[in-house]
């Protein structure tokens, strides 16, 4: 990825204000933005190729910690990885989720220029 093109993101996350957040933050910041609604999806476009980071519900239809071990083994995993979104009410959820493979762990409710930063740190390593 050149400096001057846009970072391809898979959002994958089924709650719609989330959702249209984090659309809209990472797009505000230059990323290409792709939002899905099923890790299923997620791992389609993954799988396609040309994504540069995941950005993943842990509570989708399939577990995202699942998705992510899946990426991580079959060689799909974007190039700078799964960031995945426990709930907070899920006392071992960041712990899960770095377990699984996850680069990075942003903890719902979140702030969206957090997420953003975070972002910004992964694509630019």
């Amino acid at each position: 990825m050149s400096a001057s093109e846009p970072a391809h993101i898979v959002l994958a996350e089924d709650e719609p204000m989330i959702g249209r957040i984090l659309d809209f933050k990472l797009s505000q910041e230059g990323h290409r933005v792709t939002w899905v609604r099923s890790a299923a999806e997620a791992e389609r476009l993954c799988q396609a190729g040309g994504v540069d980071l995941l950005l993943c519900d842990v509570s989708l239809e399939e577990d995202g910690r699942q998705l992510c071990r899946r990426l991580l083994e079959s060689g799909h995993a974007p190039r700078a990885g799964v960031v995945l979104m426990p709930e907070q009410r899920h006392p071992d959820g960041e712990r899960e989720a770095l377990e699984a493979g996850a680069r990075d762990v942003v903890i719902k409710p979140f702030k969206p220029t957090l997420v953003a930063a975070k972002i910004r740190a992964l694509l630019s390593a």
